[in-house]
């Protein structure tokens, strides 16, 4: 079909929905439009299945779940340590605190990066054939895992020297996800989906929508509070090893020794909001954080602020499992 042939067809379109419409100076809309609600309602939409342990967590935290489908796919599909990078770490979290599941999906991850069956095989037990570099930074993963309050100066200072001190924060941050994701997994219990494990879903909601997702009502606290438990299985941790003089001494010691990572420049923080960049000049680690990994560390506060509006738990509650944990990690911050 000639070009003189196109043109005549597009006009002859346009004159089948009304005349008018060539005329630019035309007032008058002769078709109604359709709210956008509806017209998304009628346009056949790819929902791409979502993973076993956000259909169960969408009821109770709808708008939280949002957040964490968003923060996994970040950590999956686009995390600025790189995906093969990112894969084997979050393989190594998985297998150091025992979640099938997790491993699972890390393994399919890195299959989808290219990686094959026999690298990943490499991961079990850092196989000598992985370079050493690699080795170094899986190694690392594990102990921060198993036992983050024995990690070292050293051990740190080998990293940033390896990879530089934005590529070492980028590997803290998902390591850091991966324990917190992956104890959640552990503790719904949940199973690999029918037919493998799930890619990471790019899940796009602005805040103004996510605002408008209706809540469930929540208990009165204090009704929570009454509730009596019925079984005495509890695993209480022994903490009488060190009692709060010991623990004072040892925060103080954290607090004046000398910090694993340099401050980053500040024209690093210049694009962040005002209120953000005033916040890190209180919190040390806010400013590591969000001087080198700035998307990794926003993920992560916006789905901490959004669990926190949703969930409405009493505060001296949440401050006291914060303390629990923190305490039993050995981490005096």
């Amino acid at each position: 079909m000639s070009q003189n042939s196109l043109v005549v067809c597009f006009l002859v379109f346009l004159l089948a929905l009304g005349g008018s419409v060539l005329n630019a100076q035309s007032p008058q809309r002769r078709f109604t439009a359709t709210d956008q609600i509806d017209a998304w309602q009628r346009i056949p939409q790819e929902r791409p299945p979502l993973p076993i342990w956000a259909r169960i967590l969408v009821e109770p935290l709808p708008r939280a779940t949002a957040s964490l489908i968003e923060l996994d796919n970040l950590h999956r599909a686009q995390n600025p340590v790189g995906s093969v990078l990112a894969g084997k770490l979050r393989w190594v979290v998985a297998d150091a605190i025992g979640c099938e599941y997790a491993s699972k999906c890390a393994e399919a991850d890195l299959r989808r990066a290219g990686v094959s069956d026999e690298e990943i095989q490499l991961l079990t037990g850092f196989s000598k054939a992985l370079p050493e570099a690699e080795r170094a930074v899986l190694e690392f993963a594990r102990h921060l895992t198993q036992a983050g309050s024995e990690v070292t100066d050293d051990e740190v200072a080998a990293l940033i020297r390896q990879f530089g001190a934005e590529q070492v924060v980028g590997i803290v941050h998902t390591v850091a996800f991966a324990n917190f994701e992956y104890r959640l997994f552990l503790a719904l219990a949940v199973d690999v989906e029918p037919g493998g494990p799930l890619p990471p879903v790019e899940l796009k909601i602005d805040v103004e929508q996510q605002a408008e997702i209706s809540v469930p009502p929540r208990r009165p606290w204090e009704e929570v509070r009454s509730i009596v438990k019925s079984s005495d299985n509890s695993a209480r941790l022994d903490w009488s090893q060190k009692d709060f003089s010991a623990l004072e001494k040892a925060l103080n010691r954290q607090q004046n020794r000398s910090p694993r990572i340099v401050l980053p420049d500040a024209s690093r923080l210049d694009s962040l909001p005002l209120d953000t960049r005033e916040q890190t000049k209180k919190i040390i680690w806010s400013n590591v954080s969000l001087g080198y990994q700035p998307q990794l560390t926003g993920g992560w506060f916006h789905l901490m602020h959004v669990f926190r509006d949703e969930a409405m738990l009493d505060r001296v509650f949440a401050n006291s499992v914060f303390w629990v944990v923190t305490r039993s990690n050995e981490c005096f911050y």
